[in-house]
């Protein structure tokens, strides 16, 4: 009985314990997301949700999906989806395979460790605003790169254009989440056993035929994962699209394009889209956080000791 008591004491404390984050994320996240979706579906051009009004709101509410139809069939819309989609799949791809070595290298030395995770952690330290500024100045037409190449070298007829390019966003969104990609990788090798890689050695394979037949094949689904928890962060971010990719006159990603309509509210387009472009936008993280998580707990959970992030 005294038992019992002391469980039922238990729960109520975890409950209490968790009722403030829980009522933060319903009203922080649950109900605007809720509202914002059910606006989308809205064809009333008032700011509000019409439900709010009463029998009149209701009236007025005309459901409709052309806020949907208009971002899958209009050019531009498509084009910024496709931006999107195209720089973080880049992103995802190159990350996954440049940071593959050094992550690895990060779990077997633990001598150098420290010294590489001090390195490949700074950028993350720094403003992102401050390293995509740093990278415009950098490559502008009147920076160290084209001073070099034009001007000593002589290697080119003009300054070379950056900003405002598909790859000046790559170059940017590279910078902004190397670390974050190392770091997944780290931890995806220290998850498989050493002893591994000593059997294979053992039998003898060399080094290099160790790492591709042995250990890529084991930490191929974590590195699946890592892509896709890459290309899904990739996705939300808007500030090297902003600084390095020309704005809104520039190579548009979904994000800024939210941003920009946010900006110019009333003038190029209505609340109801704004909503529909932010939907969409979720709908796309979300199927792709469901992907990491299948990856995560089906494809290497019995291969490994543990889940990446």
């Amino acid at each position: 009985m005294q038992k019992s008591g002391l469980i039922r004491r238990e729960t109520w404390l975890a409950w209490l314990l968790v009722a403030p984050f829980a009522l933060m994320l319903l009203g922080l996240l649950v109900a605007p997301f809720l509202s914002i979706a059910l606006k989308s579906l809205s064809g009333s051009a008032t700011f509000g949700l019409p439900f709010l009004g009463g029998a009149d709101g209701l009236a007025d509410m005309q459901p409709t999906a052309r806020h949907y139809v208009s971002i899958l069939t209009e050019p531009h819309n498509q084009a910024v989806i496709l931006n999107t989609l195209g720089i973080s799949a880049v992103v995802a791809s190159l990350l996954t395979v440049i940071g593959v070595g050094t992550g690895y290298f990060m779990a077997r030395n633990r001598a150098l460790a420290p010294t590489i995770s001090a390195i490949v952690t700074y950028p993350s330290l720094a403003p992102a605003v401050t390293i995509i500024f740093g990278i415009l100045w950098f490559m502008s037409p009147t920076g160290p790169i084209n001073h070099i190449l034009f001007h000593q070298l002589e290697w080119i007829d003009e300054p070379l254009e950056f900003s405002g390019t598909f790859m000046a966003i790559v170059i940017g969104d590279l910078a902004l989440f190397a670390t974050l990609a190392v770091r997944m990788m780290a931890s995806l090798f220290e998850m498989i056993d050493p002893a591994l890689e000593d059997a294979s050695s053992s039998l003898g394979a060399t080094e290099r035929e160790t790492f591709f037949n042995v250990l890529l094949p084991l930490a191929a689904p974590g590195l699946a994962a890592v892509w896709v928890f890459i290309f899904i962060r990739t996705m939300v971010a808007y500030v090297a699209a902003l600084v390095l990719g020309g704005g809104a006159k520039g190579i548009v990603v979904l994000p800024l394009e939210i941003f920009t309509r946010i900006q110019s509210l009333g003038i190029s387009g209505t609340m109801a889209q704004i909503c529909a472009f932010a939907v969409v936008l979720s709908i796309i993280t979300l199927a792709g956080r469901a992907i990491y998580l299948v990856i995560v707990r089906r494809a290497f959970r019995d291969r490994l000791k543990g889940e990446i992030l």
